[in-house]
């Protein structure tokens, strides 16, 4: 009964991950065409809560949000969320509206994808180049006035382990010169979903659950990049303490 049981979810994977390629694709490229004819973010926040959400149900994951309340509308903020699943930016775009990712910017290189990632609004991050990271500082800013919001990944890239592993300086860095709240969001349950390197998402279980948790805004204000650690330390104790805590 449980190889029966394990084949008939290997085939699930199989199909509902075909499915998520072709509404990806799908949504992508209606994406791209909006923006070009109407260049409207509403829009592109549509496509993107569809996304996340359509995936979601495609792979039979349970979206919960917590703390919804903290993102007020119209303000621009930086997103600090931990980073262990692709199921992290798929949740995200479920759960809360307006939000833009960061990515390295060499991803951007990449013939139509990167210019998807354009169009999208996603932010180039430039480790090695100084002046392209102040370029994108000052960008940022005028978006930032717009009340957009860019999620990133302090830990500096996808990682799971018992607790949260040390904060990089750079998404603080980045708060602090813009002047914008740090607002903390912990997910959990969605490394379960789809683990780093497995081609299947959710094939061992027919259903599960993730959390999102929106943590209460931190105030950059006053602070400057010296007294960075403050609030590094800050936010890690705050985020690390839900993320080992049981899921509800």
């Amino acid at each position: 009964m449980k190889l029966v049981l394990k084949v008939i979810l290997q085939l699930r994977a199989v199909v509902t991950t075909c499915l998520f390629i072709i509404a990806t694709a799908f949504l992508s490229a209606l994406g791209v065409t909006m923006n070009i004819l109407f260049n409207r973010r509403r829009l592109d926040n549509w496509i993107m809560t569809t996304w996340g959400n359509l995936s979601c149900k495609i792979f039979n994951v349970e979206l919960k949000t917590y703390g919804a309340e903290n993102l007020k509308r119209g303000q621009g903020a930086v997103l600090l969320f931990n980073h262990a699943s692709f199921m992290d930016i798929l949740a995200i775009c479920g759960a809360l509206y307006n939000v833009r990712f960061g990515a390295k910017i060499e991803l951007f290189k990449i013939p139509v994808f990167g210019a998807c990632m354009r169009r999208f609004g996603t932010l180039p991050i430039s480790r090695g180049n100084r002046e392209e990271v102040f370029k994108v500082y000052e960008e940022a800013k005028i978006r930032f006035a717009r009340g957009e919001r860019f999620a990133l990944s302090p830990e500096g890239g996808r990682f799971h382990a018992e607790q949260l592993l040390p904060f990089k300086a750079g998404p603080f860095v980045f708060g602090i010169n813009s002047q914008v709240p740090l607002i903390p969001v912990v997910i959990k349950g969605a490394y379960e979903v789809w683990p780093k390197g497995k081609m299947l998402a959710n094939s061992d279980r027919w259903k599960r659950t993730i959390e999102v948790h929106v943590l209460e805004p931190v105030s950059t204000e006053g602070f400057t990049t010296k007294d960075r650690t403050v609030l590094q330390d800050k936010i890690y104790k705050a985020m690390n303490a839900v993320y080992i805590a049981p899921m509800n």
